[in-house]
């Protein structure tokens, strides 16, 4: 029921743009999980593209503070600071479309915009699994995703919150949520 397990995430290794540690917890935050697990030299052309887009991102020629990390060489997360300036339905615009762009420039291409996916965790295993939402609610069902199992967290809304809350327990996640 659940897909064949995989080490499909590193949740302790990642790259940050120049900016990253000094962007505020309140820095409104965008999460994108790659559809694969990169290889090294992708992370490095990842990380290239993510600094050189959110160096010269602007909202209506207003530059904004903003910067990324890239996390177990499958999370892509981009953060602006809203206290210099705010995103608008352009700006975002354009980071969607870096984020399409990014993952067609691969070979194999990159899916940034699958959202059916599940990285999840037993509380007993140190393997990070994948599984398809329809597949991860079935073992739900089934008793093998239980209360203890980590998850991540993709709707995390500001830095300070992926970095406090990125993998919590399903009883703490919004999959929760969802199951009652």
């Amino acid at each position: 029921m659940i897909d064949t397990p995989t080490t499909s995430w590193f949740p302790d290794e990642s790259l940050e743009g120049s900016l990253w540690i000094k962007l505020p917890d309140s820095s409104r935050l965008w999460v994108y999980v790659a559809d694969r697990l990169l290889s090294t030299s992708e992370n490095d052309r990842v990380a290239e593209n993510a600094e050189r887009f959110t160096a010269a991102w602007a909202a209506h020629g207003t530059e904004l503070t903003a910067s990324w990390k890239l996390q177990g060489s499958r999370v892509l997360l981009i953060a602006l600071d809203e206290g210099q300036a705010g995103a608008s339905g352009c700006s975002i615009d354009a980071s969607v479309q870096f984020m399409q762009r990014l993952g067609e420039k691969e070979t194999p291409a990159i899916d940034w915009m699958q959202r059916d996916q599940v990285l999840h965790r037993a509380a007993e295993s140190s393997v990070w699994e994948e599984s398809t939402l329809s597949a991860f609610w079935m073992a739900r069902k089934a008793g093998l995703v239980r209360d203890d199992t980590l998850v991540i967290n993709t709707l995390c809304s500001n830095k300070g919150e992926w970095e406090s809350q990125s993998t919590p327990l399903f009883q703490e996640s919004w999959h929760n949520e969802m199951w009652k």
